[in-house]
């Protein structure tokens, strides 16, 4: 019990003289650490949200991008697709002068 109190009164002791010293460097070397760490985590804020941006602005890209191949894709397609119908249409046109040729009229 008297180890407690005696610890106690040490720890408060401790304390107050901490605070009176605290007006003299040693305020004003938790001063500049927290002047530090506020600049360091700061830092590290804006660094957070440059990678978030830098993410964002790929993502984006990515998604230009693949539209952009989505789009020659559908244009390729529609392309083949009218070159089928132009020589289906020839062949049909052929067809149709073979008949003429050879029909019983």
């Amino acid at each position: 019990m008297k180890k407690t109190l005696i610890l106690l009164m040490a720890a408060a002791i401790m304390s107050v003289g901490a605070a009176y010293s605290a007006e003299g460097p040693i305020s004003s070397w938790l001063n500049r650490t927290s002047s530090n760490v506020s600049k360091k985590e700061q830092s590290a804020y804006q660094k957070s949200q440059a990678r978030k941006q830098a993410a964002q602005k790929k993502k984006a890209e990515a998604k230009k991008k693949q539209a952009q191949r989505e789009k020659e894709l559908a244009a390729k397609k529609a392309e083949r697709a009218r070159k089928q119908a132009e020589r289906k249409k020839r062949v049909e046109q052929k067809k149709q002068a073979w008949r003429e040729l050879f029909s019983k009229d």
